[in-house]
């Protein structure tokens, strides 16, 4: 286990630490669409079990393998949040785990969000 808190809050603010796409068994596998998609279902869990959701978030911070990847993630980033769009940045960097396509840290808000 990885010496890290899966999120912290501090006022009104909710920090999730990076995710990647472990399945149920602690394997990563698929493309970058799986990935993505997977990653953040985890991150969605651990807002809620804070009590927020997807619409509180107001950062995302990714971390992709390879820059031919960036149109397929995007499209499944979307699709993760409907219409919701939060702020975001996007790196290609090398990954620590073999076989991780994707990285996605959030932070969220539990104040409404300005509009």
């Amino acid at each position: 286990m990885p010496h890290l808190s899966p999120a912290i809050r501090t006022g009104s603010l909710l920090f999730l630490s990076g995710q990647l796409a472990f399945d149920d068994q602690g394997q990563i596998g698929g493309d970058i669409e799986a990935q993505t998609a997977l990653t953040l279902e985890h991150q969605f869990a651990v807002l809620a079990q804070h009590g927020l959701s997807p619409e509180n978030v107001v950062k995302a911070g990714v971390w992709l393998t390879e820059p031919g990847n960036f149109q397929r993630f995007d499209q499944a980033f979307a699709r993760a949040f409907g219409t919701h769009r939060p702020t975001r940045s996007t790196v290609i960097s090398q990954l620590a785990i073999e076989g991780a396509l994707v990285e996605i840290d959030l932070i969220a808000s539990f104040e409404p969000l300005d509009r």
